[in-house]
């Protein structure tokens, strides 16, 4: 997967168009390796959709098949 990639899944599962991706500490993404979280499994830190709104994010991977998605609006 790909930041792009990214971007497309969470804009999708939070039905906002997500214009931006970073780390948990707003920091800008270089890899998908600067979102890996080992437990759960899966990956997190906080969007910026396209109308300005601030997220924390998490996607992490259930049962080995599930990807389950959780978004906070932070401020």
């Amino acid at each position: 997967m790909t930041l792009l990639d990214l971007k497309q899944e969470l804009s999708s599962r939070l039905g906002q168009p997500v214009s931006d991706v970073l780390t948990r500490e707003g920091e800008s993404v270089g890899e998908m390796i600067d979102l890996y979280q080992p437990s759960p499994a899966g990956f997190g830190g906080r969007l910026v959709t396209q109308a300005g709104r601030q997220f924390v994010w998490e996607l992490w991977l259930e049962d080995e098949e599930t990807w389950n998605f959780h978004a906070s609006p932070l401020g």
